[in-house]
């Protein structure tokens, strides 16, 4: 009998389930897998891009912190299981190697991390297996929702420094950080210049940043007013913009205090303009009350 004749043959409800059942026969051999939705995260690499990837690469070269590759092989899992929760303890309690990391990068200080054990040993695995692959780590939160046009320039500025504020709520960037000639005063020196951070870091890595930030300050500020992902790509924008400026030294303190011995000497100046009349008349009447 003939393909065409069998499906004649068969009633149309049971011609559908068997087609379907064709279909999924052969979307399975194929490798489709059903009612498992997206892949599974591996959950160091999560761990990894949310706790090390701000400071440190597998692989990527050094960052504010040392490249992390083959880092088992230099170190025994005992020691990074006292030193990753506890950096400054063991550096505290004079640790030569300790000792030595935090004099090789200063005066960047690694915060200590709230991680547990099992959790170091999922971050060790994924390090363990890109070394043995000679493979650098590559954050699953690098990817922008599109392409950065010139016309995000200034929408980026405009997040910076506040003019538009951000739609969960986050503080603006300018609050910690400055950018050469972002404004007249400058920005906050409370986290590094960003004049060129897209010259420091590529891509992929300032997009991660951005969307989720992992530096310990940050992180707790950003964790409940994320950027959006229009936000981010407009702030990517900007900062890719001024990466061919040259950073200056900071000096918002002498201009604060410029601006603060002028304001006091105009505030000086107006109370005794205002008071002068009052001043002098009151003066008078008590010298006249204590003539004879």
């Amino acid at each position: 009998m003939k393909p065409n004749q069998l499906f004649r043959s068969v009633p149309p409800v049971q011609t559908w389930l068997l087609a379907t059942w064709l279909l999924l026969t052969w979307l399975q051999a194929s490798g489709v897998a059903f009612g498992q939705g997206k892949p599974a995260a591996n959950p160091g690499a999560t761990l990894f891009e949310k706790q090390c990837y701000g400071c440190h690469n597998v692989g990527g070269g050094k960052k504010t912190g040392p490249d992390l590759m083959d880092v088992t092989t230099h170190r025994t899992r005992d020691w990074l299981h006292k030193f990753i929760p506890s950096a400054q303890g063991m550096k505290n309690s004079g640790d030569k190697f300790a000792v030595q990391l935090f004099s090789e990068f200063s005066p960047i200080v690694m915060p200590d991390q709230t991680v547990t054990p099992d959790q170091i040993d999922q971050i060790l695995s994924l390090i363990d297996e890109l070394s043995a692959k000679k493979q650098s780590f590559a954050p699953g939160g690098g990817r922008k929702l599109r392409k950065p046009t010139p016309k995000d320039i200034p929408k980026g500025r405009m997040l910076f420094t506040g003019e538009t504020r951000l739609r969960k709520g986050g503080p603006p960037c300018i609050s910690c950080h400055s950018v050469q000639d972002v404004a007249v005063l400058g920005g906050g020196t409370l986290g590094p210049d960003l004049t060129q951070v897209n010259m420091r870091r590529n891509d992929a890595d300032l997009t991660g940043v951005l969307k989720s930030p992992v530096l310990p300050t940050m992180s707790k500020v950003y964790l409940k007013a994320p950027l959006m992902d229009e936000e981010v790509v407009q702030l990517f924008a900007y900062l890719q913009d001024v990466k061919g400026r040259t950073p200056q030294p900071t000096q918002n303190s002498s201009r604060f205090f410029v601006l603060g011995a002028f304001g006091s000497l105009m505030l000086l100046s107006l109370m005794n303009f205002t008071w002068r009349g009052r001043l002098r008349g009151v003066r008078k009447l008590l010298l006249r009350e204590r003539q004879p």
